[in-house]
């Protein structure tokens, strides 16, 4: 009933005029007075529930703090990659503003099983060209996924199963998902979550792919639905309980909203000159993006999408490999400290992130975004002064800053390396190429 509520207008309309009529005509058997709770906004939530609807909000809790649990205790073994990936989760809160960047995961990476995909969503975030090619199960093909699923337990530590198997791509267009999923089940540690566009392409194979990742462990999968047709067929195929642990990913184009202001969504609105618009994302990795039919490993995270970055995530460097030991020797140039620095050091150029502004007053240092203001303390006005305008010059070194605010030395790089933790200072990347 409400997966029905948040895609179907006219549903909602019938249920807040006479909710036994829209549940008979729709064919619900849940009671959907008893749900009142949950879909009347009116409702005077002081009062007394059922307990079906204190069992689903309950549900809907453990969700989120399993959610929670995975950012917080995905700690690669690299202290560096772990610093980096926090910066990059304070830098998407300032960025994306706190409702959305809580919502985003940050997994350490994501392997794409093929090249493209044969949906093409409405509003794909990523904008995935049309399917090209797969990368199937053969023998090579296998002795190289399970040697660099190996490879990436060996260098990421126990934190290596945050990862999943998709990307700018639909997994059920692999034929032989599954296998490379019970791969990095046995190699990682963890069955894969799986997000897909086309359940009803082969309903029975949706089936045996949710019940081999419920028996491996994984405890949520995501169906993404692009038609009310669409949504009344999976309700046809697929039991209240085969959907339990499933996610109806509303992307119905007249009654829910793009999830983000990226990719071909911002295409769309650049095209009708919609302007007035906070850009957003929907990428979620703060970590790789590993191409097994290009052979390319990118280390990214998200980012409001722009001119520059489209897509909605920043790319900070990227390889090629034909080898596991190529994918290695790639993990390990990319997670040391020329891409990811500890601290700020004497001749590392600083300078504040393009989309901040800065102000002084007797609380300190006010650094701002569109979301949040930031606010950090100094010796004296006049020195955090100095160093707002140095920073916002973006064009010296940390050993220039520190000299010309006049201060002390070692508070001053106390304060830029607060800056640098808090993702504060810009570390966008310069233009990349492939590097072997």
């Amino acid at each position: 009933m409400l997966e029905r509520w948040e895609a179907d207008e006219a549903f909602r309309e019938l249920l807040e005029q006479n909710p036994r009529e829209a549940a008979s005509r729709y064919g619900l058997t849940a009671d959907a007075e008893s749900a009142r709770p949950i879909w009347d906004r009116y409702f005077d939530q002081t009062q007394p529930t059922s307990l079906g609807v204190q069992r689903y909000r309950s549900f809907v809790r453990e969700k989120l703090q399993h959610r929670d649990e995975l950012r917080l205790t995905s700690k690669p073994r690299s202290a560096a990659f772990h610093a980096w990936r926090g910066r990059q989760m304070a830098r998407t809160t300032s960025q994306l503003g706190p409702a959305k960047s809580h919502g985003i995961v940050h997994p350490l990476a994501a392997f794409e099983l093929s090249k493209g995909c044969s949906v093409g969503c409405w509003f794909c975030g990523i904008s995935a060209p049309k399917l090209g090619d797969i990368f199937s199960y053969s023998d090579a093909n296998r002795g190289l996924w399970r040697d660099v699923c190996q490879v990436w337990r060996e260098e990421i530590g126990p934190a290596a199963e945050q990862a999943f198997l998709y990307w700018a791509t639909d997994p059920m267009d692999n034929p032989d998902f599954e296998k490379f999923s019970c791969d990095f089940h046995e190699l990682c540690g963890y069955f894969p979550q799986t997000t897909t566009a086309l359940p009803l392409r082969d309903v029975d194979r949706t089936k045996r792919l949710l019940r081999l990742s419920e028996e491996r462990g994984c405890l949520l999968n995501r169906f993404s639905l692009l038609t009310l047709k669409i949504l009344d067929r999976v309700h046809e195929s697929f039991s209240a309980e085969e959907l339990a642990f499933v996610e109806l990913v509303m992307q119905i184009r007249k009654d829910t909203p793009s999830k983000a202001v990226a990719g071909r969504a911002l295409e769309k609105a650049l095209k009708k000159g919609e302007v007035d618009y906070q850009t957003s994302t929907i990428a979620c990795i703060s970590g790789f993006l590993i191409s097994m039919v290009d052979r390319t490993i990118r280390l990214i995270s998200p980012c409001p999408a722009s001119n520059r970055w489209p897509l909605g995530y920043q790319i900070f460097a990227e390889g090629t490999f034909e080898t596991a030991e190529d994918f290695r020797r790639q993990l390990q140039r990319m997670t040391s400290g020329e891409f990811m620095p500890m601290a700020v050091s004497s001749r590392t150029s600083v300078g504040l992130r393009s989309d901040l502004s800065w102000s002084t007053s007797e609380q300190g240092l006010t650094l701002s975004s569109y979301y949040l203001h930031q606010t950090f303390r100094g010796p004296d006005s006049y020195a955090l002064e100095k160093l707002g305008r140095m920073l916002a010059e973006r064009r010296w070194t940390a050993e220039e800053v520190a000299l010309g605010v006049d201060s002390d030395l070692a508070t001053t790089f106390l304060l830029l390396n607060q800056m640098f933790r808090s993702g504060i200072l810009d570390e966008e990347p310069v233009a990349l190429s492939l590097s072997c």
